[in-house]
């Protein structure tokens, strides 16, 4: 099973990637969007965004927190721990390490001691303001307090710091390459017992709707992002198929909608694609293409029913 995602989320005052501080002042990361203007030119404008590598890294998160949660014990030492960065395991055949821990099985790894590497199933784009509307952001500052043992505010431990946040409409894509999920990709051969697999691409799609409401980004604490899904198309293909158009250009929808009747035209039907969408723009451009999703969780629900169907 293969899943493509794209669509556009609002989001309100989130400080998700910063590039570290200059003195007391955290910048946030940006980088150049091109867009298409008005009388058919391009240009540059610097937009703060959200990387794909922030956004696989939560969803790693939260699948963790899922698994753990159905008292699933698979999880290596580092994983279980949410250090998301080399795998502590040391064997010599990749599918040793796909039984051994469910997020080297969907977020890929390598191995710099064996040389054995898997590609990661869950693939991120970067989030980034959309074309049709710019983003805004501002500093804004903060100050930490310290008190004497007594209770008193000791001013020599206040510091005042500054903080970048930004507001936009942000565009997304994502895809799951479910279908290779508790399976080696050098060689397909070797796969886990099916109902682990399905167990497993479950939580990835819960992690999934987790992440969409809002479980991502540096310092949560304080900013936790205020995001609402505006806007979400969803291809689920027992086939690999292409990702849909990124949410960030202004005729994603339209386009998307192109390339899934182009799929359906060489002999992918609707017994083995399914379409969901969220929003009303997004509905009525697919009409009875598209099957409606109140919201996120209603939609990966759906998902998770096709895994149950559809998983071989």
């Amino acid at each position: 099973m293969y899943v493509r995602l794209s669509g556009r989320a609002l989001i309100n005052i989130h400080t998700a990637n910063a590039e570290g501080a200059i003195g007391n002042y955290i910048s946030l990361s940006k980088m150049f969007v091109v867009r298409r203007l008005p009388n058919g030119g391009l240009d540059y404008f610097e937009e703060p965004v959200i990387s794909g590598n922030m956004l696989k890294h939560w969803h790693a998160v939260e699948t963790v927190n899922i698994l753990k949660s159905m008292n699933y014990g698979k999880i290596c030492e580092y994983c279980r721990r949410y250090v998301m960065y080399r795998s502590p395991l040391k064997y010599n055949d990749e599918f040793d390490y796909i039984k051994n821990c469910a997020i080297e099985d969907l977020h890929g790894f390598l191995s710099t001691e064996t040389n054995i590497r898997r590609e990661s199933v869950v693939r991120f784009s970067f989030m980034v303001p959309v074309e049709d509307l710019k983003s805004k952001y501002m500093a804004i500052t903060h100050n930490r307090v310290g008190v004497t043992k007594e209770g008193k505010i000791d001013e020599s431990l206040m510091m005042v710091f500054k903080r970048e946040h930004a507001t936009g409409l942000y565009g997304f894509s994502i895809s799951l390459d479910l279908a290779y999920v508790g399976k080696s990709q050098s060689d397909p051969s070797k796969a886990l017992d099916i109902d682990e697999r399905k167990l497993r691409a479950k939580a990835a799609l819960q992690a999934l709707a987790n992440l969409l409401t809002g479980s991502f980004g540096a310092s949560r604490v304080r900013a936790e992002p205020i995001i609402k899904i505006t806007e979400l198309v969803c291809v689920a293909s027992k086939k690999p198929v292409p990702n849909l158009t990124h949410g960030f250009y202004k005729d994603y929808i339209e386009d998307s909608k192109s390339r899934i009747e182009s799929l359906r035209s060489i002999g992918f039907t609707g017994e083995s694609v399914r379409v969901y969408v969220i929003g009303d723009r997004v509905t009525q451009a697919f009409g009875e293409l598209g099957i409606r999703c109140d919201n996120v969780i209603e939609l990966v629900g759906k998902l998770m029913g096709d895994v149950e169907k559809w998983f071989t």
